[in-house]
């Protein structure tokens, strides 16, 4: 469905909104993406860090003393699928209708484990307080999310939401290793200046052509500005671990030129 400009939902670019509203993005998603390195990765990061099962719930008394996990901008239900099955309850959040089908398919109407709900990341007011027992925003879906303002309040929003010391694993990537592309460095310089010249536009800013679609968004981060984020956030205890360019390895953290040399970023940090 088209919408002028002022119609978009807050934080959402007109790339972004054809990107949701597209309906083959969503039916071709897992195929598109079957083992997809960085995918996998993310995968034994969030596994690595599940908040432990209760013991009331291992022998059978599953209620409410399941732990709660959200994943935010969950696309085809991924996390839900794999995590679901070892005992935790999951909120799926994500702005394309499309995508949540596609993941409610993989859950049999009966199993209480999975909720999905239709929403923008950027308005989570719904959510309430210290309810959430750890949470995800994978795949660089807080990139899609356009505007520092916009992506900041996500960010306060999750932490909001989640327990004390619960944790929050997010992926983004990484602005710096553009130098190393063959577009890169001019790609860097562009988006610099476009941002000094127009306020709409901020450095990391990127369009492009993705599966189709002419202006697809995405804010790519640095490091310095990803602590920043999640200081300003009030999550505390951060940790990054650098990605390798293929997405299939974590970096060593003392590697020479890391902030050049890492394709990405997973920031592992807790709620204060």
């Amino acid at each position: 469905m088209s919408r002028a400009a002022w119609q978009l939902p807050r934080g959402v670019s007109r790339g972004t909104w054809n990107y949701v509203q597209t309906t083959s993005i969503a039916s071709d998603y897992d195929r598109y993406f079957e083992n997809h390195p960085l995918m996998l990765l993310d995968m034994q990061i969030v596994q690595r860090h599940l908040p432990p099962i209760p013991l009331e719930s291992r022998s059978g008394q599953h209620g409410d003393s399941r732990p709660l996990v959200a994943d935010f901008g969950c696309g085809t239900g991924r996390v839900a699928a794999q995590i679901c099955p070892l005992g935790y309850r999951t909120l799926n959040v994500d702005l394309s209708q499309h995508m949540l089908t596609v993941a409610r398919s993989k859950f049999e109407p009966a199993v209480n484990s999975a909720a999905f709900v239709h929403g923008n990341l950027v308005q989570l007011q719904w959510l309430r307080s210290q309810t959430l027992d750890m949470a995800v925003c994978l795949f660089s879906s807080v990139g899609m999310i356009r505007g520092c303002e916009h992506r900041r309040t996500f960010l306060r929003q999750v932490r909001h939401s989640l327990k004390p010391e619960a944790k929050f694993i997010l992926h983004v990537h990484n602005r710096y290793h553009s130098w190393l592309d063959p577009h890169g460095p001019w790609w860097l310089i562009s988006t610099w200046l476009r941002s000094c010249f127009d306020r709409n536009i901020e450095m990391g800013d990127r369009v492009y052509t993705y599966r189709g679609l002419p202006t697809m968004f995405l804010h790519i981060y640095s490091r310095t500005e990803l602590l920043s984020d999640l200081k300003h956030a009030g999550f505390t205890n951060v940790e990054l671990f650098p990605i390798n360019r293929t997405g299939d390895q974590i970096l060593k953290a003392n590697l020479r030129f890391q902030e050049l040399r890492a394709g990405g970023y997973f920031a592992i940090c807790e709620a204060s």
